[in-house]
């Protein structure tokens, strides 16, 4: 259920947070099942590919717009570096990825494009951090070092928070589906002075718990199921859904919306990347960023296009005092 005190803000046909749409139902279920089956030693090769981790494989690269848009911003000099490059692909270092041979050159190849792309427009702290092995990442080595995607998407996503935070520095982080916590692990490290909250749905909290627990043992994490809302007891200045709402109903996302209207600190920064208009085909809504019920007193900050991902939208505002 929503948190006990904003009952009455919730109107009659607004959904509860804690019950999961049909497509996440759906989704959490199969992983569950990967758990069962791999562990949480494999989640990067298991249900990462699932979150947001892409799987770049010929048969799609003609409608691949990442690719195209990597190749448009690579120079030919890189490029040749990245085709030549040293890639171990044998099919003991990749067990467990549902690819070829073919598919692991081009998965690595993409990998490295999207790394030099990070290098240049990402946040150089966040790539600082270097990929942790914990969750078996696939293999994808540049420069002697295993990099991934993951962390190249992280540091252009901070490059944007940091940029809607106007060089302040958050002291409490809330993030609404957190995946396997690869945005967890960047932000936390870059900013090492904040507590971090976790709001998601089973098994993507467990994940989340072992893998952040793991990483930063010493750090303030909470780890809250959305059915529980009232369990988040730090009031953020720093809010972050990535791929989240698009997968929940309308209702749902103006559950969210409300909630967070009334529990973060004044002044804070909700930063939100999604596609710009998405399908759910298990619940059968269109979910459109722009159609989003955001909050009056919510001042925009940026709606722009994601890098890379092209259609997803990227957008933030600057929140006033609760009422």
């Amino acid at each position: 259920m929503i948190l006990s005190r904003c009952h009455s803000l919730v109107s009659p046909g607004m959904e509860s947070t804690g019950t999961p749409s049909r497509f996440w139902q759906q989704l959490s279920d199969e992983h569950a099942a990967l758990l069962e089956r791999h562990g949480y030693g494999e989640v990067k090769r298991q249900q990462a590919l699932r979150y947001f981790t892409w799987q770049w494989r010929w048969r799609q690269m003609v409608r691949s717009e990442q690719l195209r848009f990597l190749l448009r911003a690579t120079g030919k000099a890189d490029l040749t570096r990245v085709v030549l490059a040293r890639q171990p692909l044998s099919r003991a270092l990749w067990r467990g990825l549902p690819w070829g041979l073919a598919d692991r050159w081009l998965y690595a190849r993409a990998t490295r494009l999207l790394w030099l792309y990070a290098q240049r427009h990402g946040d150089p702290e966040v790539l600082a951090l270097g990929e942790p092995a914990l969750g078996n990442p696939p293999p994808v080595l540049w420069r002697g070092e295993v990099i991934s995607q993951d962390l190249a998407n992280c540091a252009l996503e901070a490059e944007a928070i940091r940029r809607a935070m106007h060089g302040t520095r958050p002291g409490s982080i809330l993030e609404i589906g957190s995946g396997y916590g690869r945005t967890a692990y960047s932000l936390l490290g870059i900013f090492p002075e904040a507590s971090y909250t976790v709001v998601d749905i089973e098994p993507a909290l467990s994940i989340t718990r072992f893998y952040l627990t793991s990483l930063h043992p010493d750090r303030e994490l909470h780890f809250v199921e959305a059915g529980n809302l009232d369990a988040v007891v730090a009031r953020p200045d720093l809010v972050v859904a990535i791929a989240a709402f698009e997968d929940m109903t309308p209702g749902q996302v103006a559950a969210y919306l409300l909630w967070l209207d009334r529990v973060v600190a004044p002044g804070a920064t909700v930063f939100v990347k999604q596609w710009e208009q998405w399908h759910n085909p298990a619940d059968d809504v269109v979910n459109r960023l722009d159609d989003y019920p955001v909050p009056a007193g919510w001042a925009a900050t940026f709606r722009e296009a994601a890098p890379v991902q092209t259609r997803f939208l990227q957008a933030a505002w600057r929140v006033g005092t609760p009422a």
